[in-house]
């Protein structure tokens, strides 16, 4: 149970945060970035190639993947799955098109914070990261079922955008030691 709400909670947060991490083998990824190759994809294509935003190139399985959307090379698609074997294959669990219409920027860019949880009383949460500072953050529109689930100590990968008081969270994955 765990785990499907985990997977729930990061499509959600990958579906509006851009991402890039260093991973392992069956860590979760969310990869955007345009279509490589083939020329064109549509029902029946297994395996594609996508050169990240960030600018490396990745091999996505798309073997799990239902209703795969036809696009043709420079199409801009975000992967969501598990790193494979080697850092630069993905096993892809979802596939997103962008929209074919921009949206406007956010006038604040989302952060992204690792660390394990110092303390939780409610909505609020204390992370400490890696270097030894702290953050205090209100988990604002995770759900009751999902802040049970957190734990001092638990590692975590937190989403959010600071505003004029605090540090705003709007995604939280927990992450195997």
């Amino acid at each position: 149970m765990r785990g499907i709400v985990a997977f729930l909670i990061l499509t959600a947060a990958g579906l509006f945060l851009p991402t890039s991490a260093v991973a392992a083998p069956n860590d979760f990824r969310v990869i955007s970035g345009t279509l490589l190759h083939p020329a064109t994809i549509g029902a029946g294509v297994t395996v594609l190639v996508l050169k990240s935003d960030e600018g490396g190139v990745y091999y996505a399985d798309l073997r799990a993947v239902s209703g795969i959307p036809a696009l043709q090379r420079g199409a801009v698609v975000t992967l969501i799955g598990y790193e494979g074997a080697r850092p630069d294959q993905l096993v892809t669990q979802a596939m997103y098109p962008a929209d074919p219409a921009p949206a406007e920027p956010p006038a604040v860019r989302s952060q992204r914070i690792n660390g394990r949880i110092g303390s939780l009383t409610g909505p609020t949460v204390v992370i400490r990261a890696a270097d030894g500072s702290e953050a205090t953050m209100l988990l604002r529109g995770i759900k009751t079922t999902i802040l049970k689930l957190l734990r001092a100590g638990d590692l975590v990968t937190v989403f959010g955008q600071a505003d004029d008081t605090d540090f705003v969270v709007t995604g939280i994955v927990q992450r195997q030691d």
